[in-house]
């Protein structure tokens, strides 16, 4: 009798501790529905600051888009720029309960959108060539005094060139080159070429292209060029035809016409004369 009450109730203990083991498998799952067709396991933590970055990311692409002409995107976007790197940062180093949000985030899958977005925030800021406007002290962005400098003598410039505007322009030209010669002279220095486009800051050399633009193309001012321009090249002319005239001086004015013809007779034209006469012998 014992022996068929144990082989009863064994099979029942066994039935309750599966039930066990489901109902604690069903609350996990439950738990981790997430309502949108998918579970989620992963830790909160790792999804607010999820939601950090993507705000973040969202900030500095507003930022970039309302400062892309003129260009002020380096100086103005600056602040959300470093938020956003600090953000990116914190996620890929934090790790809760053992479970890194890298791990979580960061290369899972084809689309890996959180590093494709990354990366082209990155892209534009470093094509901007922004960081050298900047001095970087621990991470933290302050103007370069070059960069202060510029934009001092850019200032300077352009308010000479408001207080001086006239209808012929002429006066505007003649009391501000010097202002901007020392500009355009100052930017040449901080690149190794005269464009800079590869090694400045885009805001500067947005800024030096308007500048010039205005000087040459609205007030006309490179014609003040032209007069030294003209001298260079009359002088250039008269230095080419300096040979031209020396070879016809010498061959029409020289004393080798008064030479007799024997005289004038080259060796190599003896020596040809010479041939031909031997082989006619």
């Amino acid at each position: 009798m014992l022996k068929y009450m144990f082989i009863v109730l064994c099979p029942l203990s066994f039935l309750k501790a599966d039930y066990q083991i489901y109902s604690k498998l069903q609350s996990n799952l439950i738990l981790q529905y997430n309502g949108s067709n998918h579970f989620t396991h992963n830790p909160e933590k790792c999804y607010e600051i999820l939601q950090d970055f993507s705000e973040q990311a969202s900030n500095f692409t507003w930022c970039s888009i309302l400062n892309s002409k003129p260009i002020t995107l380096c100086e103005r976007c600056v602040e959300k720029y470093v938020t956003f790197r600090d953000k990116y940062e914190e996620l890929l180093n934090t790790t809760i309960n053992g479970t890194s949000c890298r791990s979580i985030f960061i290369s899972q899958d084809r689309l890996n959108a959180v590093q494709e977005y990354h990366d082209n925030i990155l892209s534009i800021w470093n094509k901007g060539n922004c960081n050298g406007c900047f001095d970087w002290i621990q991470g933290k962005p302050s103007l370069k005094n070059d960069t202060i400098r510029f934009y001092k003598m850019t200032n300077d410039t352009m308010d000479c060139i408001v207080k001086n505007m006239d209808p012929d322009n002429t006066e505007v030209c003649n009391r501000c080159i010097q202002s901007y010669m020392q500009l355009d002279n100052f930017y040449k220095t901080l690149s190794s070429d005269s464009i800079g486009v590869d090694s400045v800051c885009m805001d500067i050399v947005d800024s030096m292209n308007a500048t010039r633009y205005i000087w040459s193309k609205n007030l006309n001012c490179c014609k003040l060029r032209k007069k030294p321009e003209v001298v260079f090249l009359c002088c250039a002319g008269i230095i080419a035809i300096l040979p031209l005239i020396y070879y016809l001086t010498v061959r029409f004015c020289g004393p080798i016409r008064d030479l007799p013809n024997v005289l004038k007779q080259s060796r190599f034209k003896q020596t040809i004369l010479r041939s031909i006469n031997g082989r006619n012998d």
